[in-house]
């Protein structure tokens, strides 16, 4: 594994407490005696910490944007997609520790970079504070915020053209489940079509996270369009 050092340098970001770090880049199939901080609790706490940054950041960059817009940018902002590209610029794939047994390629591979990118912003955030890991994810985010002037078109209205062109059944939403206070919910949903694909999406609303999965499984099937 390569010095840690250098990885908080890309970061733009030095630990106090090395051991958050340590756990972020440890997936679960990996022996792990830090019981203390958890990859897959960091990820959850990551998670929530980036999107709601990534929520107040587009909020005061896109004043007069509608809330459905900015449910979309924040949809491709906080995506797998956007997470796994962001782990492959910081080169996270040769800091992350892996079990031998599980085989770090393709679909497994961008699952396991995306996670571990948001256990390390909830490392941050617990090293630090909510303004620091601010701090971090504005800068990473930089070029990705930049990247698009026009809200991109709605996932859902996407999905749903795209099933009709390759002549798939209707995208079904379904399993709707909330958790957290009232104050700060997380919604989460699933959306399928019929003998092709399915997609988990979350946010903090029931749009938000419809138009989270809705992105997911349209990437999906792009993918293996090509």
């Amino acid at each position: 594994m390569k010095n840690l050092k250098i990885l908080e340098s890309t970061l733009s970001y030095n630990f106090n407490n090395i051991k958050l770090l340590n756990s972020a880049i440890t997936h679960t199939s990996f022996f792990n005696k830090n019981k203390d901080y958890t990859f897959e609790r960091l990820e959850f706490l990551g998670d929530r910490v980036l999107g709601l940054v990534i929520a107040d950041l587009i909020y005061k960059k896109f004043l007069h944007e509608s809330e459905g817009d900015l449910a979309r940018r924040i949809a491709v902002l906080v995506s797998g997609k956007t997470l796994t590209s962001i782990a492959i610029k910081l080169n996270l794939k040769n800091y992350i520790r892996v079990s031998e047994n599980l085989k770090f390629i393709n679909g497994d591979s961008n699952s396991i970079l995306s996670d571990s990118m948001e256990a390390i912003l909830g490392a941050i955030y617990l090293d630090s504070n909510l303004l620091e890991a601010r701090r971090v994810i504005k800068l990473i985010w930089k070029d990705y915020m930049e990247q698009d002037e026009m809200p991109p078109k709605d996932p859902k209205s996407a999905l749903q053209e795209l099933a009709m062109e390759l002549k798939y059944e209707m995208p079904v939403y379904s399993d709707y489940t909330k958790d957290g206070p009232d104050h700060s919910p997380l919604f989460k949903v699933k959306v399928s079509i019929k003998g092709v694909n399915s997609s988990e999406g979350k946010g903090v609303s029931k749009k938000s996270a419809e138009i989270s999965a809705a992105y997911k499984l349209l990437s999906i099937i792009e993918s293996n369009e090509h």
